[in-house]
């Protein structure tokens, strides 16, 4: 009985290694049978990647949709840069008109000035300066009229007793002839001394502006007044600033630009200039790039440029804010489409549908730099003559992933 038991233990033990060595060499060699392979996976019915993006539609469903389409080609685009500006005069064509001497100032035919933003002509009448004497101080103007008046009372005696003495016969007539000349001349400087007083009192202007020495302002420049510094009947001392005209034609665009997009900016080319706040004037106005003062400003990191642009309906004045589109390095030949095709994703890619086949419709991928004028310029993903759908865009997005009906 222990005979038989250990009998069944060896030829056991030694069954399982047999079998154990069997099982290796199975293994063995379908590992070497597998390494051996030219395709070690196989898939059936794969799908290419070009076909995740196609849409193939039944006639009915286009035509449900109203899909549109047109031709990618190359157009002249004009790369702006959008800012605000300001018009501004020239420089040397604003002047400032001082007092070249003391004086009394008055309107040109009334007491009241022109106003500033009247339109004046070169050599026009601005305003009247009555030149006052020395003696400029009331007390003093007042006290020459006194003398001027006991004056005038010894020529008016002289002149009667030369007037009785030749009735009588007993003096010449040129003595009676000077007597009169000497009253006619008391008579005039007690009226110049009654006027300068009446000027310093601020009352009868127009009337003592009679037989008073008169210095007329004009206008050195076609323009417009500005500034009027001084009010009518205002005594002014030699050297007083009176007014400012400035020119309005042509005049300046001052463009502040950031110093970061300056270097992206064709100077040599021109602006275009535009009024702010006019919905119904759409007209343009072209304006030349001119050298102006190097200005900058270092609060806002800004450089200006500055433009030219004429203006003889005076539709520009000094002061008023412009928009000014700036043409950008690298404007030219580039592919533009409609923006309408133009698609975004959640992430932001942008994406248009080529028509590749007839009710066929492959999603491609675009890089776009810009939207001018309602076209956007690609610049990867789309080449000359491909067709794009330009209507419907969103429904076939919808259609692709399962959202339309």
């Amino acid at each position: 009985m222990h005979g038989s038991s250990k009998y069944i233990q060896t030829y056991t033990g030694k069954f399982i290694l047999l079998f154990s060595l069997i099982l290796i060499c199975v293994f063995s060699k379908n590992n070497l049978s597998e390494g051996k392979s030219d395709k070690p996976a196989k898939v059936n019915n794969g799908v290419k990647e070009s076909e995740l993006t196609t849409v193939i539609l039944s006639p009915t469903a286009e035509q449900r949709l109203g899909v549109e389409t047109t031709v990618a080609d190359y157009q002249i685009i004009r790369n702006t840069l959008r800012l605000g500006g300001e018009i501004m005069s020239l420089p040397g064509h604003q002047a400032r008109i001082a007092a070249p001497m003391a004086g009394t100032v008055y309107g040109i035919n009334s007491d009241e000035l022109l106003p500033a933003g009247t339109q004046v002509k070169k050599g026009q009448a601005i305003l009247n300066l009555l030149l006052l004497t020395p003696e400029k101080d009331i007390a003093g103007v007042r006290e020459a009229v006194e003398v001027k008046k006991v004056q005038l009372e010894v020529a008016q005696a002289q002149a009667d007793r030369a007037k009785l003495l030749l009735q009588d016969k007993a003096t010449s007539r040129k003595i009676y002839l000077e007597a009169q000349a000497g009253l006619a001349a008391a008579r005039a400087s007690l009226k110049a001394a009654e006027a300068r007083l009446h000027l310093l009192d601020g009352t009868g202007m127009e009337s003592a502006t009679e037989g008073l020495s008169t210095f007329v302002l004009k206008s050195p420049v076609d323009g417009v007044i500005q500034r009027i510094h001084v009010a009518p009947g205002q005594a002014v001392s030699a050297s007083t600033l009176l007014f400012e005209v400035v020119s309005q034609d042509p005049v300046w665009v001052r463009v502040p630009v950031y110093v970061g997009d300056m270097v992206t900016v064709d100077q040599e080319k021109d602006a275009i200039i535009q009024p702010l706040g006019n919905v119904r004037n759409k007209n343009v106005y072209n304006a030349k790039p001119v050298n102006g003062p190097l200005l900058s400003d270092p609060n806002s990191v800004s450089s200006d440029l500055f433009f030219e642009i004429s203006n003889p309906d005076g539709l520009f004045r000094t002061g008023q804010k412009v928009s000014v589109s700036l043409t950008k390095l690298g404007s030219g030949n580039r592919i533009a489409v409609p923006w309408s095709a133009i698609m975004y994703d959640i992430h932001g890619g942008s994406w248009v549908y080529l028509k590749t086949a007839r009710y066929t419709y492959s999603r491609q991928r675009v890089e776009v730099s810009g939207v001018i004028d309602g076209y956007a310029v690609v610049t990867r993903g789309v080449n000359k003559d491909d067709e794009i759908v330009i209507t419907a865009v969103t429904e076939l997005f919808g259609t692709e992933f399962g959202g339309g009906k």
